[in-house]
């Protein structure tokens, strides 16, 4: 009885060790497929030509609320706020904007602390004539300030931006909304 006990300990021995054996060679292989598809987007971000500081281009066409192509169709995301996404409740109302403020207008492009991010936007502020299009964006209640941990130019402006179209409850971020009746007819 004790010889049997012996090889089931040992058998469970060499079944845990399997196992282990098979999730580091598993988690090897993501850590490296991790790095391959790192240097894939990092290389293909150097196809993307620079676009100097304060470039002028052409808006071809509105993506969402913060993020539009350019001539070429390259993509630039706008710095200092962040607007709904398809299926949140500001997505529609903030990409129209957007359309009515920058598409088929020149827009002046002003870098921001980085210059491109993973997906290979260029990360950038955004202006028609003398308007910040992001502020303009956060006045009017389409969207929240949004500051990278880096800071950056015109936080004070969009930070107050936001406070003021909180107290005023302007744009589809700050109204009130109805209450939903949530019993059953």
């Amino acid at each position: 009885m004790v010889v049997k006990q012996y090889k089931i300990s040992k058998k469970f021995v060499s079944l845990l060790l399997a196992i282990i054996a098979i999730f580091i060679s598993l988690y090897t292989a993501s850590v490296n497929q991790d790095n391959e598809t790192n240097k894939k987007s990092s290389a293909s971000c150097q196809n993307i030509p620079d676009l100097p500081d304060n470039s002028t281009r052409l808006v071809t066409k509105v993506i969402d609320g913060d993020t539009f192509l350019i001539e070429g169709g390259y993509s630039v995301r706008v710095l200092g706020f962040d607007a709904d996404e398809r299926g949140y409740p500001c997505y529609g109302a903030a990409t129209k904007r957007m359309e009515e403020l920058v598409l088929n207008k020149e827009v002046r492009l002003e870098k921001g602390p980085t210059d491109k991010d993973q997906w290979c936007r260029y990360l950038r502020y955004a202006f028609v004539g003398e308007d910040n299009v992001g502020i303009v964006m956060v006045k009017e209640g389409l969207a929240i300030s949004r500051m990278s941990s880096e800071g950056g130019l015109y936080s004070d402006e969009f930070s107050e931006s936001e406070k003021e179209a909180r107290a005023e409850k302007i744009g589809c971020k700050w109204k009130s909304r109805p209450a939903t009746n949530s019993t059953a007819d």
